[in-house]
């Protein structure tokens, strides 16, 4: 047990494991014997609170080790030794690996739970673990309201499909991350959850992303409070429509969809698929994004989409540029700046 000789140390001891950042995953032992792998997160005199398998889990002291017990008992020692004050950070850590604000694209891995797992149960395999990448911007801080943008990937091939939205966020990262946004993309440990992009899928994307969801929510508190957008490219802008009905049937607000070089509007069956509520997409705001020379998504496809989502979305607007069938990333800017005007 930890031993704190009056109340004003356990109250020092409190504020600086709640504080303090996720440390990375150790092993601990039970009184039993039996060990796990796991990232502490806090403890008070009576229990011990880890980050195991995505999710936090709260244990008593009691069944620790005596080993465990006096590390932690150390680490609050060392914390509060001659008084010192704890120095909080505004980075995360997600899955016990720790993302810096300002640094590069970091893939973290956790095991899918058994909920999730029902979503795949049709497919002929079964994957295992879910795959997220985040990357933050410099002056990212959990403590205030911040921006995150959701990244899909368009599938055109096995090999895409296998690569996965967590490949296709580099396309997205350095711009977003530079006008302030959060930048995430989740798939599984054999790629993207869809099998295709422009079409029904069964229920393993959907509860792939919720797990996402709440992993980052489990890791950062604020997670939910952020305003969200999601953003995508040729196939991808398509697999973006059932993005933005996940995102909002897990109670996400969601301000912004970025399409580029989109030819079809997917309102409806991304509406079929995930089940929200028509009347949350008037407060989204669509910027379609298309080469003025793009052969695959022309000019006429990109304005038949804006006049369809019009019906169903709030403020959309069509962008023509100079180019064919890519991202044109001053396009992306724009729409980023947009989606949080008055």
């Amino acid at each position: 047990m930890i031993c704190c000789p009056n109340n004003m140390k356990l109250a020092q001891l409190l504020v600086w494991f709640l504080l303090a950042l996720p440390l990375a995953a150790r092993s601990w032992t039970d009184t039993t014997g039996r060990t796990i792998e796991a990232g502490f997160l806090s403890a008070d005199a009576t229990h011990v609170t880890l980050m195991f398998k995505g999710k936090e889990t709260k244990l008593p002291l009691s069944r620790l080790s005596e080993a465990d017990r006096t590390w932690i008992e150390e680490e609050s020692d060392s914390a509060i030794e001659d008084g010192a004050s704890p120095t909080p950070t505004d980075g995360l850590a997600i899955c016990g690996t720790p993302i810096e604000p300002g640094g590069p694209v970091v893939t973290v891995e956790a095991d899918l739970t058994e909920e999730t797992l029902k979503g795949f149960r049709k497919r002929s395999t079964q994957p295992s673990k879910l795959r997220m990448s985040v990357q933050l911007p410099a002056d990212f801080d959990p403590a205030k309201p911040q921006r995150v943008m959701w990244v899909s990937a368009p599938i055109n091939s096995d090999a895409e499909r296998k690569a996965g939205n967590c490949a296709a966020i580099h396309g997205y990262a350095n711009t977003a991350t530079q006008a302030g946004w959060v930048v995430i993309a989740a798939d599984t440990d054999q790629g993207n959850p869809r099998a295709e992009d422009n079409i029904k899928a069964d229920r393993g994307d959907q509860a792939l992303h919720q797990q996402a969801i709440d992993t980052l929510s489990a890791a950062w508190p604020g997670f939910k409070s952020s305003k969200f957008a999601c953003c995508g490219f040729s196939g991808g802008a398509k697999a973006t429509f059932f993005r933005v009905g996940q995102l909002l049937a897990g109670e996400l607000d969601v301000v912004g969809m970025f399409i580029g070089g989109c030819n079809q509007d997917m309102t409806e069956a991304a509406r079929e698929e995930v089940r929200f509520s028509k009347s949350k997409l008037r407060k989204i705001r669509v910027f379609v994004s298309n080469g003025k020379t793009d052969d695959i998504s022309t000019v006429a496809h990109a304005e038949s989409v804006k006049k369809s989502v019009d019906s169903s979305f709030g403020d959309v607007e069509l962008h023509l540029f100079d180019g064919g069938h890519s991202i044109n990333q001053e396009e992306f800017k724009k729409a980023l700046d947009w989606f949080i005007a008055p």
